[in-house]
């Protein structure tokens, strides 16, 4: 990472530079803001508010008396698929880390609610590295380069506009 060999980086610093956000989101039981924070320390209520409202859960929080202290229930069952991703999404990025890893970040998400989220998202990928894993074109919006993969090996890599060419015109594996 970086140009340095990450068994010479103590694992737990290493993780405070990568957020992660996994296809299967799990939740714990506790509230909104609980599930934002855990595992980080010394987090402001601007840091909280501010990784809340890029992920899209300051939108379904607004709505409710109990606002961040909504309690999401064992394993965020009380919320929908769309609503556990933007917890997860403002965990990841609620300590700004240079690395960001989303896979399949808003495959549970509306039309609406995901074309929200690629929006802030951009104002904040900016000098970051992010690699997104999805089915979804629409998170192409995000990046600068795509890699294609068919059958476990890489059909493409490249600029986003070159990849999505070959694609458009089948020169790609489908």
């Amino acid at each position: 990472v970086d140009d340095t060999d990450i068994r010479q980086i103590d694992p737990a610093e290493l993780r405070r530079f990568i957020g992660y956000v996994p296809q299967d989101i799990s939740l714990f039981r506790g509230s909104v803001r609980d599930n934002i924070i855990f595992g980080s320390h010394d987090v402001t209520d601007d840091a909280v508010l501010f990784a809340a409202e890029v992920a899209g859960v300051s939108d379904f929080i607004k709505d409710t008396a109990m606002g961040f202290d909504l309690q999401v229930g064992e394993r965020g069952k009380q919320l929908s698929g769309g609503q556990r991703q933007s917890v997860a999404l403002a965990r990841a990025i609620l300590l700004d880390p240079p690395l960001l890893v989303f896979d399949e970040p808003s495959s549970a998400m509306d039309n609406t609610t995901e074309s929200k989220l690629i929006n802030r998202l951009n104002k904040i990928v900016e000098g970051k590295t992010l690699l997104v894993i999805s089915h979804r074109a629409s998170v192409l919006a995000l990046v600068d380069r795509v890699i294609v993969m068919h059958q476990g090996a890489v059909v493409a890599d490249g600029p986003k506009a070159q990849v999505i060419e070959a694609l458009k015109s089948g020169k790609l594996v489908s």
